[in-house]
Order: C-alpha cells, then sequence, then structure tokens
C-alpha cells in the first residue's frame, strides 16, 4: 500500500472518531459544551484542509456531515 493511502486511512479513522465522539454528547453541562466546541473545530479545520487538498468528504468518511450541524446541536442541548 502507498503512503498515500496509508494517510487517506488514518486521515477516515481520525475524522469518523472525532465524529462520533462529537455526536455521542448528550449532556449540555459547561465541560461537555467545551468539548463539542473543540470538535467543531477539529472537525472543521479538517474538512476546509480536505477540500483545499482535493480530497473528498467520502473518502474520509464524512460523506453527508456538516461541522456546523455540532454547533445546532450545542444550541439545542442548552
Amino acid at each position: 500500500m502507498s503512503k498515500t493511502a496509508d494517510a487517506l486511512i488514518v486521515l477516515e479513522e481520525l475524522a469518523v472518531s472525532l465524529k462520533e465522539s462529537a455526536e455521542n454528547i448528550t449532556s449540555s453541562a459547561a465541560f461537555e459544551e467545551g468539548r463539542l466546541m473543540g470538535y467543531y473545530e477539529a472537525l472543521s479545520t479538517l474538512i476546509s484542509q480536505c477540500q483545499v487538498a482535493g480530497i473528498g468528504l467520502d473518502e474520509i468518511g464524512l460523506a453527508g456531515f456538516s461541522a456546523e450541524d455540532l454547533l445546532k446541536k450545542s444550541k439545542k442541548a442548552a
């Protein structure tokens, strides 16, 4: 396997892990809200960098995902 393919697998594992962790936050406690914002920042940066590099979100397990949805989740929990 090439380094590029390996890197894409690592990127997918990271993206999916961050997304799942963010989606599993159910409490509106201040600490959990802070964690959610951290996941938002990480995922939105990851998505932006993939767009710049021409990597489709479907290639990293984020097809149809929007980091902004995490902000909506945060407001609903409040």
